[in-house]
């Protein structure tokens, strides 16, 4: 958070990085101990459901015995997972925020950032998907540009678009936020999903592991907010 030269505080973040979730925003290393672990709860179970509805079994004793083979290894994570655990990480973070914030004013805070985080995982990567689809027959150099072009466009039109959600929903416009350039850094989740995309390579399907971990940040983010 920054103040302004009246001395009202607002939010210059945006995405899934803003200065709540490095600030603890007040809250104490024990209250971040729990909206990590609802947070870590939620991707884990949107895991389980992406992986027994792709037909991988949830029994440990099958899943760690060919670790090669389980979902989390064969996945990819292309939009319709990214949008499932990204959810799953907003929803554990919005539960570890009521569970140490009893604020009003602060629960709705943390539910109007909910909406604007799924939103911010959800169109940008749709837009990377939309627009490799589109390009993709003029071949891989062309298909290269437009997905990545898809997450700086994605990360505007979900700005807008979750701001007016936002307002409409929670009838309040003191949220509003400002794209900034260092906020593009935060869509990991979206810089390789583009790559999956543009690229069948091992290499790149190695690297993409990590994004259960990247969408951590949204939902930590969510139970971190205060008004």
């Amino acid at each position: 958070m920054k103040i302004n030269p009246i001395g009202k505080q607002y939010n210059t973040g945006f995405g899934h990085g803003s200065d709540e979730l490095f600030s603890g925003n007040g809250y104490s290393s024990k209250d971040r101990a729990i909206v990590a672990a609802t947070t870590a709860f939620g991707v884990a179970a949107s895991c389980a459901i992406l992986a027994k509805g792709a037909g991988y079994s949830l029994k440990p004793s099958k899943m760690f015995k060919n670790i090669k083979n389980s979902y989390l290894s064969k996945v990819e994570f292309l939009a319709k997972p990214i949008i499932g655990i990204g959810a799953g990480s907003c929803l554990g973070g919005l539960a570890g925020g009521y569970i140490i914030d009893k604020d009003s004013e602060n629960r709705k805070a943390k539910r109007r950032e909910t909406v604007m985080q799924i939103g911010n995982i959800s169109i940008p990567i749709l837009t990377v998907k939309y627009f490799n689809e589109i390009f993709e027959k003029y071949g891989k150099k062309a298909a290269s540009a437009a997905s990545i072009a898809g997450v700086f466009v994605g990360v505007f039109i979900a700005n807008f678009l979750m701001n007016n959600l936002g307002n409409v929903i929670f009838n309040d416009k003191s949220g509003a936020r400002k794209v900034k350039a260092t906020d593009f850094s935060a869509h990991v989740d979206d810089m390789l999903a583009a790559a999956t995309y543009i690229s069948k390579d091992k290499i790149v399907h190695n690297i993409a592991r990590i994004v259960p971990v990247a969408l951590m940040i949204p939902g930590n983010e969510v139970g971190l907010k205060k008004k």
